[in-house]
């Protein structure tokens, strides 16, 4: 599932870096330019929060009384 998560965001990031590319070199409108740019956030925001910064959980000792 991680795997997965990692290749969407990377796809996400693919799709806010490459269409400013595209609309500078007249390839792309500003419109489908705009559109490139929200769909790649949502998907980057979307399924990066889920994988990046985890940590394994620390076994803690149950102190028993």
């Amino acid at each position: 599932m991680k795997i997965l998560l990692q290749i969407l965001s990377i796809i996400g990031l693919m799709f806010t870096l490459l269409p400013s590319f595209f609309h500078f070199f007249k390839i792309i409108s500003l419109d489908t330019h705009k559109m490139f740019m929200l769909i790649g956030t949502i998907l980057w925001f979307g399924t990066a929060v889920f994988w990046i910064g985890r940590k394994k959980e620390a076994k803690l000792p149950i102190n028993k009384k």
